[in-house]
């Protein structure tokens, strides 16, 4: 008996489905002492693991829809990190507020504080017995970033001056972004959480021990191996439809 093209875990409830068929074609013959592995049994097997791709589906496509919510949300607040950085250089403020500003912009940015050392500088540096080692890649994680955002937004709001004449530099503007990018964010780890629970609902489904879609599956093959025998054409015909093991 030929499958469908498909694998893995689709495959298995699709797979269950032409099992099924086949097994419906036998007739009143098929009749099996094990509930799970009747007609009604399977039929309604084939039902809840319908249901259990689908709700994992779903779940995909909204965690997808969620990290793509995220990310739009971001696009623009570097480039208004920017302009906003430059509104207050222009204002006379104390050079240790600028430079606390422009480290917090840099680390928004994930760049360095300092320059990283060139070979010769740091062949050099290792001669006159200076070992330390450099951080090659800046933590530029999203989490990290939020919580500069929220330091540099409150160095922001403590100078007086900085009240830019265009409305999306100022900082209620900036924080509303800020905060629209946290709520984003909370509904990314959300979405995520669901997604992992169907996927762990699925694999339950499908695979658990004796009550898995596949070992029940698996033992109405045997039933019809047991019944016709494992040379029959009945056999033969369920034998090809596979079932694939959790990876």
């Amino acid at each position: 008996m030929k499958t469908t093209n498909q694998s893995g875990n689709e495959q298995n409830v699709t797979n269950l489905e032409v099992l099924i068929a086949v097994i419906i074609s036998f007739g009143p013959t098929y009749n099996p002492p094990k509930p799970s592995i009747t007609i009604p049994g399977l039929n309604e097997l084939l039902e809840k693991g319908k249901l259990e791709i689908n709700a994992l589906n779903a779940a995909e496509v909204a965690s997808k829809n969620a990290v793509a919510a995220c990310t739009a949300a971001q696009d623009d607040f570097e480039s208004l990190i920017t302009r906003s950085i430059n509104a207050l250089r222009i204002l006379d403020v104390p050079a240790q507020t600028l430079a606390q500003a422009e480290a917090l912009v840099r680390e928004l940015r994930g760049k360095r504080a300092s320059a990283l050392l060139s070979d010769e500088e740091q062949a050099a540096a290792k001669a006159e017995g200076n070992t330390s080692k450099q951080v090659v890649k800046h933590n530029s994680t999203l989490d990290s970033k939020l919580e500069n955002m929220a330091k540099y937004l409150l160095l922001l709001e403590s100078i007086l001056g900085y009240m830019p004449n265009e409305p999306e530099l100022r900082t209620r503007a900036l924080r509303n972004k800020l905060n629209d990018i946290k709520t984003k964010d909370m509904q990314v780890a959300f979405t995520d959480s669901a997604f992992n629970a169907a996927r762990l609902s699925r694999d339950a489904f499908l695979y658990a021990n004796n009550t898995g879609l596949c070992p029940i599956a698996s033992d109405a093959k045997t039933y019809v191996k047991s019944l016709y025998g494992a040379t029959s054409p009945q056999y033969k015909q369920v034998s090809g439809i596979r079932f694939f093991k959790r990876k």
